[in-house]
Parts: C-alpha cells; sequence; structure tokens
C-alpha cells in the first residue's frame, strides 16, 4: 500500500509542478539531449496572512529519443520511450515500480501544445468553467528563445469546489523550440497558491549515459498499480 501511495503521489507532483509533457514524447522526432536542474518555487498565501513557501530541486537528464529521467530526494522517475515504460525507483527501499504505456500513436491522446493555441476557448473542462488562451511573445530564458503562451480558466460560482465567487486559474508557459522544453512554468491557482518550475544549468555538451534509463541491479521490479500516466507532447 505505501509503495502504491508513492507511484500515485509522484506522477501527481510531476504533473502538478508542469513536468508532465515529458511523460511521453514524441519518440518519432529526435530531441537534444541534456541534462539541467529543475527549480520549484511553491508559494501559498493563508486567510490570516501567513505565507508557506517550499522550494525544491530536482535533477533532469534526456536522451536524443525524448526519453527522460527526473531525480528527487529519495526517488526517481525514468520515462523510457523505447520500452514504453514509466519506471519509479524508491531509493530507499531499492524497489522499482515499472508501468507499461501505450505509445501516442495508439491511444491518440492531443499532444499537449494543443491545448496551449492563442486564442482557443473551452468549455468542456469541467462543468461551469471556461478556459481562454493569450500569446505572451518572446523572451530569453538561460540563453535560448522561448515562446510564451497563457492559459487562463475561470470556474463559474457554486462549482463542485463549493466556492460562493468565480475562480480564476492560470498557466504561463515558455516553451524553446530549439530545445523541444518548456523551460518556464508559471501557475497561478487561488486555492493552491502559485507553483514556479524554470529549467537552469542547461548543458548539452555530454549526452546523459544510457545507464541512468535503467533499473539498478540491486533493485527489486515489480509491477506498478494502473493509473492514469499523462501522454502528452513536447516536440
Amino acid at each position: 500500500m505505501h509503495m502504491t501511495k508513492r507511484f500515485f503521489l509522484v506522477v501527481a507532483a510531476i504533473t502538478g509542478v508542469g513536468i508532465a509533457p515529458l511523460i511521453a514524447q514524441n519518440t518519432t522526432v529526435k530531441t537534444v539531449p541534456l541534462s539541467a536542474d529543475i527549480n520549484v518555487d511553491s508559494v501559498r498565501t493563508l486567510a490570516d496572512g501567513n505565507t508557506i513557501r517550499q522550494d525544491r530541486t530536482m535533477k533532469f537528464y534526456r536522451r536524443a529519443d525524448g526519453s527522460t529521467r527526473v531525480e528527487e530526494p529519495n526517488r526517481v522517475v525514468i520515462v523510457d520511450n523505447s520500452s514504453h515504460t514509466v519506471t519509479v525507483l524508491d531509493t530507499i527501499g531499492k524497489v522499482a515500480q515499472v508501468q507499461h504505456v501505450p505509445p501516442k500513436s495508439a491511444n491518440g491522446r492531443v499532444p499537449a501544445a494543443s491545448l496551449f493555441k492563442p486564442g482557443a476557448t473551452e468549455t468542456n473542462l469541467s462543468a461551469g468553467s471556461k478556459s481562454s488562451g493569450t500569446d505572451l511573445g518572446v523572451k530569453m530564458i538561460a540563453g535560448y528563445r522561448v515562446h510564451g503562451v497563457e492559459r487562463s480558466t475561470v470556474i463559474a460560482a457554486n462549482s463542485t469546489l463549493g466556492n460562493t465567487a468565480p475562480l480564476t486559474k492560470t498557466i504561463q508557459v515558455w516553451r524553446s523550440s530549439d530545445l523541444r522544453l518548456p523551460l518556464l512554468t508559471v501557475i497561478s491557482d487561488p486555492v493552491g497558491g502559485t507553483i514556479k518550475s524554470q529549467y537552469e544549468n542547461i548543458s548539452t555538451t555530454n549526452p546523459p549515459d544510457d545507464s541512468l534509463f535503467t533499473v539498478p541491479s540491486d533493485y527489486k521490479t515489480v509491477p506498478a498499480p494502473q493509473s492514469r500516466i499523462i501522454s502528452s507532447h513536447t516536440n
């Protein structure tokens, strides 16, 4: 039960900080092999004015085929495009949970980039909600040219959340087309606070070793519980 909960929490954490588009990239398009740090800053202001702030840094690796490895304290998440698997390593218990994920061509899921088309409007996210996108233009981040889009979702009053007034959630994504990465993601949520995720110390000089994307020999491998892994593209 503990490992099952941990697996779900890892996937939820990836989604929450804007790393979900890395879960399953397009295997037909080669990407730039690289390593980087992902700095995540979470700020939440309580009703009494008290502020809760949490900062953490994750290590990120990516191969040419789009496979990724994200390292956090006590756990590692490996997405292998060649085997279509998502592996969660418990570095304390030395247990590897492996889940097979169908490739994009088989499941027909919509690329994440299409969800951020400027001017697009959707009303089917949830009952009483409405979403729209805005083009933020271009700027430089970590020496790379990025293009930004912002998506705002308004949840009407008296929704299933129990809100008495409308709530507006915004997501900014600043993406580098050269690296095929969202170098900066900012999520502003009136309920959950603000989460900023940014790639730093990006290195493309030394491709990550293939051993980083395999399960260590001293780990016990077990099947992962079925979960809703987000399959989307950064290419």
